[in-house]
């Protein structure tokens, strides 16, 4: 192998432009710098001649035909001449002129481009004898001339009929639109000077009437206690003055003209179909048959492009409030639309702080704030009540005009605060009542609009990036290369038909969980009746029926109902709720009030009538809240309505298209300047160019990619219902977990009780017959545990607790008994105990305790129990009774792990003799519960998971902080930490908590108090390496987020104990401040932080786990792990992608910027494979790169303009850059290439499909065809967060296909494969002069003079060795430079010059 010129190829990089002929004459002098010798042309095409009469052609080109054919007007012989036209007419009929016979084909020796049409007419005439033939068509009026193009100048005068109408239509549209235009300002004129002389004029309304219906209502209202509203009207309308009303009427002319806009729109999308049509002769069967000719139909084309892109820009950009603009403005409280405007506020997830996207972002705030691109626009039709009250639906709630205000608001019945107020409805709603309210609130259906897959693709289908891929389809379409059109269009297509599928199938999920109605029993004017439960109205009194959904909030005047409220809470255990009592003590639904309180979308499982006077009443319960009010409606609000978010990868992708579109720019005008110099057809080439730099394919790309990470986890029973969301979850620092159900089994197991005999605590014990007969039972009867259908209901800790001391619960033996229980025997023969509970309060968080009378049957004494937290029983036990360890003994069991209960009894005497049943049943809770003794603590434990501990140790080898966010106690929470490994064991711990007012913190060891700064001090470490632990209740955590110190010590607190919803929905938001966020659990009271996360998996299958990202049917922690992995694989991997597609962009724009130097095309195969079948293949291959096997110690880069995504990029840009410019200077350093030069001064360049047959456009259509392969291999590496690049198996199998099948188009002799291709082929006659045999495959027309482009065999090895040198080099860089040398520098430099805005995280 000739090596050394390789080396010379190589060296001349230096003086690449001075070796390429830059602006000087083809094939003029040799590398000695003698005149080049003139080549044979092979088989040179002669023009047609032309004669007055066939008799005048020469002998050799006789118009006669064999038997049965015809000769006809194309110079050829047929066996009908029908639809022939005579091609010496030039369609014309006037000319007289007739063909004779065409087909001849002449080798020209020496010949000479610059005077080619002399020297091929002479050749064409010796070759024929046709001595007669003097001059050209349209130039000569001779007997025969030369036909080598009709010289007719096709044109349009544009008056034509065709042209006539579409400057009708025009014209049309333009009268249509400025007159609307005026006749608008005309009608809107009184209007706008009445809004801007008095604004307040804009509230006139139908007043009267609705302070009427104002009066009216509230004396129907009369007698009703009714309070101010509640908080949540509040909010609505604090919402409700975020928004912007412009009321809006239809007229018959807006209408109209809205419709010729529409017509307008569709007629461009006919028009751009009947020029493209027409170019390939589909619509008269003749090529430009409508548009005269190619020149000219090329530049109609161009021309309609443009006006049609305009025009498709300002649908788009008006797209939200151009129907709007035909309609006429008028004030909202009277017009049937009104238009809504609010502002929405994104939130952008891992913001870096750059200053210079600071910068473009407040220039990018400000074009949105000039044009109100952040303005969310939405129409709504207004309707009118029954009392004439105008409304309208926004957002899935009732907005009614407001007349003291002059604005739309929501309404809301508020039905009192304390419970005598709410019983005071227990006679229900008059018809009349319920009619005006139903008016004012709407149904009770949460009405969910999910558009239907026609108007769901063309919603997807509204936004520029489509519009600028359908453009960009159009051109390839028009300009012979529809193949490729329809490929990209289809892959377009799939990911917009996934996203919209998706997109449907989760509102339809959504649709489903809202829009439920059922038959209801309804308390109105008195009677009980059966209506639908979207006839509820707040104030309504309705049945509550076993086996059906709750179908508002509600509150229960009577009865007891038992409820699963796993569908809203995540809770698994069904619960017990009571009516509330008749007194004056307050009602709080979201606190002491939700035993009372029945939530819409709940299952009722078991009812029980109160019983009065020996008579079974209904069970039945007060609506208070219905439709989107409810709390099923604000966790279906919040799915509907989410806030807009961004990426921090969006936020760079913004800037690096520009950054595209800049340099596209730059390439579209220089190949306006190299492809003909301005010639209309270097117009589509331009556009070309510019459609590969930012390719179409790119932002489908990324959906693909995200659709096969979802179907992966789906397949690890995950599902994902916010696709974006996957690569976020790549990006997690912070993994923030709920405790119990979560990193701990499902429930607490209990773990034994431990009584106390006259203050002296103890033994624990587990076994039920061996441990105190009173603690025993205790823990039996102390509960509010019913049976439904064999299975116990009630609180999960009451439950475990029962089933432990094996005691029997029994339907009450009497009316005046709750239950009857049976204690076990201790031996068979014995006689088993029975008890009966006659009085029992319910737990209630504020009391944190709940108790029982307990009557004896067989000595009738009645005992009274009291179980709750430890420090409740200690605070209402009798002093004497309490260890003095009492805290102590606590405090070490919680530190091992147990839920700690403790219990308080007192025995009041015997039945009948010291107490009455009346006097128990008319006691109050505070005097049945006074003057009890300690009794006994009650352990639980709550075992960590099989895999908790596997799961955290593999999330803090992945460089993620866990933290613990649980309800449970502190040092519960601490056992558990320490347990599953979140806590080291060399670490001190102190817990913060709130005494006097002020936050302080203890030893856990040693209990001893501390000052923190001090200890935080005396250890020399930096923050992220100190051995100290944090933990908080969540009392701390209230106030030190009060003293705005939490930020000062959050990322040293591991665990934040007794932490409400909301408290924690605080915690991740301001974890989120330091860095991407996750949030795990169970899908209970976790929802809100759940929703809050950046990213949050439910462990939970209820429709509690919409509202996460995530969620999962499997509870194991290790999904969390699982996410992160796949996560991290998909945002590799969409990086991947992205960078593939940037070098698919430049090498494309490179090589075809060289090709336009030379005016050289690839052939039309090569453009295929790489645009339909390299490129379309590789990235879809490169989403299927499977997850690492464990988690990373870093995470993969979010930033397309980062500095490891620009130096791989722009050093693979390089190296192929300049391999490529190497090819063409190596290539004119040959002998036998130099005078052999591609001379296309000749060639129409428009026909690009036959400017391939030469050496320049082989060589580096072989070397960018290598290059666009290996790219997909290249940014196929990094196996930190996918499994190694060999195990991409389908990446593997195609670029090693590709590589066989390009060193094949290289390496080997003329084929029918090769000449396919048009690589190392020929005419057969030059083949054979090159001494090749005779091929019996047709090879076509060559247009080369040589005939051939057959590279010599020796040149073909060293160019496959110098590509496969170029697939080294990218591998090298890429693989060496960038993953292994510029990585360790990298992290080497973060350790010596950390980012001073990125914070080190305590593992």
């Amino acid at each position: 192998m000739r090596v050394h010129k390789i080396l010379l190829g190589l060296s001349t990089f230096i003086w690449a432009v001075a070796a390429i002929p830059v602006f000087q004459v083809v094939n003029d002098f040799d590398k000695n710098g003698d005149q080049c010798p003139l080549f044979t042309h092979y088989d040179v095409a002669c023009p047609l001649i032309c004669v007055r009469d066939h008799s005048l052609c020469p002998t050799a080109l006789a118009a006669t035909c064999s038997d049965g054919q015809v000769f006809c007007g194309d110079g050829a012989c047929h066996s009908d001449c029908s639809g022939i036209d005579n091609i010496c007419q030039c369609g014309d009929p006037t000319v007289n002129y007739v063909p004779c016979a065409s087909g001849q084909v002449v080798d020209i020796p020496h010949f000479d481009p610059v005077n080619q049409v002399t020297q091929v007419q002479n050749m064409c005439a010796a070759d024929s004898n046709a001595t007669s033939v003097n001059g050209e068509w349209g130039v000569s009026t001779a007997d025969a001339v030369w036909l080598s193009a009709c010289v007719i100048d096709y044109k349009f005068t544009y008056t034509e009929p065709m042209w006539l109408a579409v400057w009708s239509l025009m014209a049309l549209e333009a009268a249509i639109l400025l007159s609307w235009t005026l006749y608008k300002r005309f009608r809107e004129n009184k209007f706008r000077q009445s809004l801007s002389a008095s604004p307040s004029h804009a509230m006139e309304t139908n007043e009267k009437i609705e302070l009427d219906y104002k009066l009216e209502a509230d004396s129907k209202m009369k007698g009703k206690d009714s309070s101010v509203p509640s908080s949540s009207y509040h909010e609505s309308l604090k919402e409700s003055e975020k928004l912007k009303f412009r009321g809006f009427t239809n007229d018959y002319f807006g209408n109209f003209a809205f419709g010729s806009v529409v017509v307008t729109t569709l007629l461009f999308f006919v028009f751009l179909g009947v020029i493209t049509g027409d170019n390939y002769g589909t619509l008269t069967g003749v090529v430009t048959g409508v548009f005269l000719e190619s020149v000219l139909i090329h530049k109609i084309f161009s021309a309609v492009w443009h006006i049609a892109a305009a025009w498709f820009c300002v649908i788009m950009f008006f797209k939200k409030s151009i129907r709007n603009f035909f309609r006429v403005e008028s004030y909202p409280q009277k017009c049937p639309y009104v238009q809504v405007e609010r502002k929405q506020e994104q939130l952008i997830f891992l913001d870096d702080g750059s200053p210079w996207l600071e910068k473009l972002r407040k220039l990018e705030q400000r074009v949105t704030d000039k044009f109100g691109l952040d303005i969310l626009v939405t129409t709504c039709p207004v309707d009118v009540t029954e009392n004439k009250l105008r409304f309208f639906e926004y957002q899935c709630m009732r907005y009614v005009y407001n007349s003291a205000k002059g604005r739309y608001e929501p309404y809301e019945f508020d039905l009192g605060s304390s419970h005598k107020q709410l019983q005071g409805w227990s006679n229900g709603l008059s018809s009349e009542e319920a009619n005006v309210r139903m008016g004012l609130l709407g149904e009770n259906i949460i009405r969910v609009i999910v558009p239907n897959i026609f108007w769901g693709i063309i919603n997807e289908f509204s936004s520029f990036l489509y519009l600028y891929q359908m453009m960009c389809m159009w051109v390839w379409y028009f300009f012979a290369y529809y193949q490729m059109g329809l490929v990209q269009t289809a892959i377009i297509l799939i990911s917009a038909f996934i996203r919209v599928f998706i997109r449907h199938r989760a509102e339809n999920r959504i649709k489903e969980m809202a829009e439920h109605e059922s038959e209801v029993t309804i308390l109105r004017d008195g009677e009980w009746v059966t209506l639908s439960s979207g006839e509820l109205t707040p104030g309504d009194v309705f049945e509550v029926v076993e086996n059906t959904l709750v179908p508002c909030d509600a509150v229960i005047l009577s009865g007891t109902v038992v409820v699963n409220e796993s569908s809203l809470t995540g809770e698994a255990m069904p619960i017990r709720k009571f009516a509330i009592p008749d007194d004056e003590m307050t009602y709080d639904g979201n606190s002491t009030g939700k035993v009372n309180t029945l939530f819409a979308g709940s299952i009722v499982s078991q009812i029980t009538p109160a019983i009065t006077s020996k008579k079974v009443s209904r069970v039945y319960a007060l609506a208070l809240r219905t439709g989107i009010a409810t709390e099923k409606g604000s966790l279906i609000h919040k799915i509907l309505f989410p806030s807009p978010v961004s990426f921090i990868f969006n936020e760079h992708l913004k800037v690096a298209i520009g950054i595209l579109l800049i340099w596209g720019l730059i390439a579209f005008a220089l190949t306006l300047y190299l492809m003909g110099r301005g010639d209309i057809v270097s117009w589509f080439y331009a556009i070309f160019i510019m459609s590969e730099i930012f390719s179409p394919l790119l932002p489908a790309a990324f959906t693909i990619n995200q659709s096969v990470c979802a179907a992966r986890l789906r397949k690890k029973d995950i599902l994902c219902i916010d696709l974006p969301r996957i690569n976020l979850s790549g990006k997690v620092r912070i993994f923030c977990f709920d405790k119990t159900g979560t990193l701990t089994r499902e429930g607490l197991e209990f773990h034994g009780g431990i009584a106390s005999n006259n203050g002296v605590i103890g033994q624990r014990e587990e076994d039920p017959l061996k441990m105190d007969h009173v603690m025993a039972m205790g823990i039996a009867t102390c509960h509010a545990v019913s049976k439904v259908k064999d299975q116990y209901i009630g609180n999960p800790v009451d439950i475990e607790s029962f089933n432990s001391m094996k005691w029997q619960l029994l339907p009450p033996a009497e009316p005046e008994y709750l239950d009857t229980l049976v204690a076990p025997a201790c031996n068979p023969s014995d006689d088993k105990k029975t008890v009966h509970v006659i009085r029992r309060f319910e737990f209630v968080h504020a009391r944190a305790s709940q108790s029982v009378a307990v009557l004896e049957t067989d000595t009738q004494r009645v005992r009274v129990f009291v179980k709750g937290s430890f420090e409740r029983i200690k605070n209402i036990s009798n002093p004497r009774s309490v260890p003095a360890d009492y805290d102590q003994q606590a405090a070490k069991y919680a530190q091992e792990g147990c839920y700690v209960l403790a219990m308080a009894h007192r025995d009041i005497g015997i039945l009948g003799q010291d107490i009455t049943l009346e006097q128990i049943k008319s006691m109050t809770r505070d005097e049945l519960e006074q003057d009890c003794n300690f009794a006994s603590f009650i352990l639980f434990r709550n075992m960590l998971k099989p895999d908790t501990a596997q799961a955290i140790s593999e999330l803090k080898g992945g460089d993620t902080r866990v933290v613990m966010i649980t309800g449970d106690t502190a040092l519960t929470g601490i056992f558990v930490a320490r347990q599953c490994g979140m806590i080291d064991d060399h670490n001190r711990i102190f817990l913060g908590d709130v005494v006097n007012g002020a936050v302080v913190w203890r030893d856990v060891e040693s209990g001893e108090q501390v000052d923190l700064e001090d200890v935080l001090a005396k250890d020399n470490r930096e923050v992220f390496e100190k051995r100290i632990e944090l933990a908080v209740t969540g009392r701390a955590f209230e106030a030190l987020v009060a003293q705005n110190m939490i930020r000062k010590y959050l990322l040293m607190i591991r665990v934040f104990a007794r932490m409400t919803p909301s408290d924690k929905v605080t915690c991740v938001q301001i974890h989120m401040e330091k860095g991407v966020t996750a949030m795990c659990g169970d899908g209970g009271n976790d929802c809100g932080a759940l929703r809050a996360a950046h990213v949050g998996l439910a462990l939970s299958e209820a429709e509690a786990s919409i509202v996460s990202p995530f969620s999962t049917k499997n509870r194991s922690v290790m999904q969390c792990v699982e996410l992160l992995k796949q996560g991290r694989s998909a945002l590799a991997t969409s990086f991947a992608n992205f960078k593939f597609l940037i070098l698919y962009g430049e090498c494309m724009a490179f090589w075809e910027l060289i090709m336009f130097y030379f005016t050289a095309i690839g052939s039309q195969p090569v453009w295929i494979t790489i645009d339909g079948i390299i490129t379309t293949t590789m990235t879809l291959a490169i989403t299927q790169a499977q997850p690492a096997k464990k988690l990373s110690p870093c995470r993969p880069t979010a930033k397309p303009l980062g500095a490891y995504t620009l130096a791989s990029l722009l050093g693979v840009i390089f190296i192929n850059f300049w391999f490529l410019i190497a090819s063409v200077v190596w290539l004119f350093q040959q002998d036998w290439f130099i005078c052999r030069e591609f001379d296309s001064s000749s060639i129409n360049a428009a026909y690009w499909w036959l400017l391939g047959d030469n050496y320049e456009a082989e060589v580096i259509s072989l070397v960018i065809m290598f290059q666009f392969f290996n790219n997909a291999a290249v940014v196929n590496f990094g196996s930190e967060f996918r499994q190694s690049w060999w195990r991409n198996y389908i990446l593997v199998f195609l670029w090693m296909a590709f590589f066989v099948n390009t060193s094949f188009l290289t390496l080997a002799d003329p084929n029918e494969f090769s000449c396919i291709y048009r690589i190392n082929c020929g005419s057969s006659q030059a083949l054979q002069d090159l001494g090749y045999p005779k091929y019996d495959w047709d090879i076509g027309f060559f247009n080369h003079p040589l005939g051939h482009n057959v590279l010599p065999k020796w040149f073909r090895w060293e160019l496959w060795g110098f590509m496969v040198a170029n697939c080294a080099c990218t591998i090298i860089w890429e693989r060496i430079c960038i993953l292994w040398i510029g990585r360790h520098w990298a992290i080497k430099r973060k350790e010596t010059h950390p980012q001073k805005n990125r914070t080190v995280f305590k593992l």
